[in-house]
């Protein structure tokens, strides 16, 4: 059978129901549709579909100028959004798609009360993180419009961001010794590598999914961070050591899902984490654990760091991270070999 490939559309699927939009302007070409996704590009390929995917690509609009809109398409042909990952792209285009019957509303009119009410919409309609979405993609798209001197202001400063449920001191938190023995301990096959990596490496979930064995070079991994470009060695410490020589090499990537095949995604690793959080077998071993989350070992890692003695900008690079406390992070990389061999000699 044919594929047939449609450009320009975003797909996706929430509570069970497929939608496809057009991506420049966000004009819903299908929506609320029930089955699976071989089922809907299916339908999408139906003549009447095909039909109206052209009359929708052929009556794009040009974006006035000095409307969000254009501002909008502005900042989406320059680095910052190309250089952003591919999550928090996909999270920006959901967004958008919010946002766009808003895109004709000339620059000079709006204001932080506009933002602040863009914000409490976004809520209502979806949830506080959503809302925060919005407020992120509107400020890059201004900050990028004052640097061109398209705008004069950012009107998304000062604007709060919505509280989301997760939004306390103890989300993400530290896991204790005995949590993390015992999570260990019990965890499927599936999910040891996942854990390791954060643990003793302290990688976000997003590169803990695509990271090959041929990252593993002279007993470090050379990764470079997805979310911000940063590169490092990260030495092979024992605990992790441990882990991946008890790891099969069936795939190109350490971590692997149940069916032993590369995730094809971050939020396919975090299912599977969450699948694992409501066994019987989990609940029984960890009581204390339901608040437990995979990017908590990144801050359990941090946290070991510290109390090893280590201050806030060793912290940082040893995190791929980039903070203001760095204070000129594009030269640090000369001190990292030094860094790795102090963490190592302290913590082994």
């Amino acid at each position: 059978m044919t594929k047939v490939r449609l450009k320009g559309l975003k797909i996706y699927a929430r509570n069970g129901r497929w939608y496809a939009y057009v991506r420049e302007t966000g004009q819903k070409l299908d929506g609320g549709f029930k089955g699976g996704k071989a089922e809907f590009l299916a339908h999408l390929a139906t003549p009447a579909m095909l039909s109206a995917y052209s009359r929708a690509i052929d009556a794009q609009p040009i974006r006035s100028h000095g409307t969000l809109g254009s501002l909008i398409d502005f900042y989406k042909t320059k680095p910052k959004w190309r250089d952003l990952s591919p999550r928090t792209q996909a999270d920006y285009e959901k967004a958008l798609t919010f946002l766009e019957p808003t895109m004709d509303t000339p620059l000079v009119e709006i204001g932080p009360g506009d933002i602040a009410e863009t914000r409490d919409r976004a809520v209502a309609a979806h949830y506080a993180k959503f809302a925060n979405d919005c407020l992120s993609v509107l400020s890059a798209a201004f900050s990028a419009g004052r640097e061109y001197g398209m705008v004069q202001t950012n009107p998304v400063t000062g604007i709060r961001r919505a509280k989301t449920s997760g939004s306390t001191k103890d989300a993400n938190r530290r896991w204790t010794d005995k949590e993390w023995t015992s999570v260990i301990a019990i965890a499927p096959p599936h999910l040891v590598a996942v854990l390791g990596l954060a643990r003793w490496a302290g990688l976000r979930g997003q590169d803990i999914a695509v990271i090959r064995w041929d990252a593993l070079r002279d007993g470090a991994l050379c990764v470079t961070a997805r979310k911000n470009g940063v590169y490092g060695e990260i030495p092979v410490f024992p605990p992790l050591k441990a882990i991946l020589e008890a790891e099969t090499r069936e795939t190109l990537t350490i971590a692997k899902s149940a069916r032993r095949k590369p995730y094809p995604s971050e939020n396919a690793l975090r299912k599977a984490w969450h699948d694992f959080k409501k066994s019987k077998s989990y609940t029984t071993a960890v009581p204390t654990g339901a608040d437990l989350t995979l990017h908590g070992l990144r801050v359990t890692y941090a946290s070991w760091l510290r109390d090893l003695g280590f201050g806030k900008a060793d912290i940082a690079a040893a995190l791929l991270d980039k903070t203001d406390a760095m204070g000129g992070h594009y030269a640090r990389g000369a001190d990292k070999s030094r860094l790795w061999k102090r963490i190592a000699e302290r913590g082994f």
